[in-house]
């Protein structure tokens, strides 16, 4: 699994152009705006977005053939993949979050480190949702195929929100009322829930990508 993890490094490296804007658009988020949740969030999900990108590199010109014929297992690969997304994604969330919390101290917004922190685990938790989300059916159906099937299932997904949204403003649930509640819960107590959260998710579609790829023929 090292070999994958440095050879998805490489790829990464090579994008010096996508380094480059990131750095700059969080750059300005960060002077600008007056909560870090959305800078963090917005960094992380785009140095995770990167992992799917390493897929389509590899599927690039029957990579992928090339790659099981090497003393790599397809669970090895299945692994590489999800350890390089929580890599990429906890990576950016530290180093955004020591920036952001220099930044604000700077600029004196009264930004406690409970919020930062949760701030960043929020971030993480919306990663780990991306990234459980897309690896199986970017394995399953390829770059184009698989861009067509996350849009279906995202707009599937956009329609049940809003139907569970009215149903629950029909049956006279608040969403705030959750937003409260999880702000009242001690902190170590909400971290744990996320990242026990979070480890779930990612076993189950671990498990998922691992069964798909094992019925694709190479």
């Amino acid at each position: 699994m090292k070999a994958l993890l440095i050879k998805d490094w490489k790829l990464l490296m090579s994008q010096k152009q996508f380094f480059l804007v990131t750095i700059v658009i969080v750059g300005a988020f960060l002077f600008t705006a007056r909560n870090p949740a959305f800078v963090v969030s917005y960094a992380t999900i785009m140095y995770t977005v990167f992992t799917i990108s390493t897929i389509s590199y590899d599927d690039y010109h029957n990579g992928m053939s090339f790659l099981m014929t090497l003393p790599v297992s397809r669970t090895d690969y299945v692994a590489e993949k999800y350890t390089f997304g929580i890599l990429m994604g906890s990576g950016t969330s530290a180093v955004v979050m020591a920036a952001a919390a220099a930044v604000f101290k700077v600029r004196d917004t009264g930004l406690s480190a409970e919020e930062l922190l949760l701030s960043v685990m929020t971030a993480m938790l919306v990663a780990v949702f991306f990234l459980a989300f897309t690896i199986p059916v970017q394995l399953k159906f390829g770059a184009e195929k698989g861009r067509m099937a996350l849009m279906a299932v995202s707009m599937s997904f956009f329609v049940l929100g809003m139907g569970g949204a009215a149903l629950a403003k029909r049956m006279g649930w608040k969403a705030g009322d959750l937003f409260e509640k999880v702000e009242e819960a001690p902190l170590g107590m909400v971290v744990c829930a996320m990242g026990a959260g979070c480890v779930c998710i990612l076993l189950l579609s671990a498990v998922i990508s691992l069964r798909v790829l094992k019925q694709r023929e190479f």
